[in-house]
């Protein structure tokens, strides 16, 4: 069985601290393995970015670890020296962040920003280092890289920018990448080739990724496996084909039926969930999905349910499986 790269258990971050803290992340477990692609799914405010972060130690001034674990390749995250982070950054792990503009630096040179990693973690000499940085910008399809190596990155489209984005995060040919909304406010095209990339480089590099989404789309297209995240939880875990043909959570339901489909082509409107991802403030008590869920429960306003396996390869947090389940046993 393929290695367990990072191992994410009972995850909880909270903004805050003492009686006015508010939980933000409130017991995330996933796992990925090395060259696999995990998707992890949900509407904004259910905490995927923050995982992320948390993942990598780079939570805002306001959040802290408050439990759980974070292990990277048998390493212990939550307690690692601020050298041991810095070393794994950008070198074991790396991050393309959601918004290619304001992640790079404007009045730096792209090919400048590309370098430093290199030169930090690979200890290349400058000119090394550029034509390294030369080399990154061909390997992810930016025509003519000699010259673009020198532009700022206002004087690039978006489609551009994200993937000086992935040359600068794979620039060190690390073990697992981090991609937030990797394809947002791209055009369907760039977005096809983008997705393209990122598969092209898991297999070279045999590369772990994690994409970070609200579209099932991406996911269909490049993870092998999906994570469903709701109100600071994990509510369902399957392989995508598993949870394309058989959701199992209602939340995760809703999500795929309010999906565009070209059989959808003749409905006026789209399928949608009532309601809105609560404020991480105004979390709800037992599964925080009951307010808007169509099959809750007496217990699901008052217990958290678990994740349990519904088949050797999809497990869900759901009282309403659950009694399902025992009503046919």
């Amino acid at each position: 069985m393929t290695q367990q790269l990072l191992t994410i258990s009972d995850l909880q971050v909270a903004f805050g601290s003492g009686e006015n803290a508010v939980q933000a992340l409130r017991g995330v477990d996933l796992s990925v393995h090395r060259g696999e692609c995990l998707g992890l799914v949900g509407e904004s405010g259910s905490g995927k970015s923050l995982t992320a972060l948390a993942a990598m130690r780079l939570l805002p001034n306001a959040a802290r670890i408050n439990a759980g674990s974070v292990s990277f390749d048998g390493e212990e995250l939550t307690s690692a020296s601020r050298g041991k982070l810095e070393y794994l950054r950008g070198n074991d792990i790396s991050m393309i962040f959601q918004e290619p503009m304001s992640a790079l630096n404007p009045v730096m040179k792209v090919g400048d920003q590309i370098a430093a990693p290199l030169r930090k973690h690979m200890g290349l000499s400058p000119k090394a280092a550029r034509a390294r940085a030369i080399d990154q910008l061909a390997s992810v399809g930016i025509p003519d890289p000699q010259r673009r190596i020198d532009n700022y990155p206002h004087e690039m489209s978006g489609g551009m920018l994200q993937r000086v984005m992935i040359a600068m995060a794979l620039s060190c040919e690390p073990k697992l990448l981090i991609a937030d909304e990797p394809t947002t406010a791209l055009d369907v095209t760039i977005q096809a080739q983008i997705l393209d990339l990122l598969r092209s480089k898991q297999k070279e590099l045999d590369l772990a990724i994690i994409v970070i989404t609200h579209d099932f789309g991406v996911v269909a297209e490049i993870a092998d496996r999906v994570n469903v995240m709701y109100g600071g939880r994990i509510v369902e875990e399957a392989r995508v084909r598993d949870l394309f043909d058989s959701p199992q959570h209602p939340y995760s339901i809703g999500l795929l039926n309010a999906t565009p489909t070209l059989e959808m082509a003749e409905q006026r409107r789209l399928p949608a969930i009532g309601g809105a991802v609560p404020h991480i403030s105004e979390m709800p008590s037992g599964c925080a999905f009951h307010p808007r869920c169509p099959e809750r429960r007496s217990k699901c306003d008052s217990q958290v349910p678990k994740l349990d396996p519904v088949s050797p390869n999809q497990s869900v947090a759901c009282w309403a499986r659950r009694q399902s389940d025992d009503q046919a046993a």
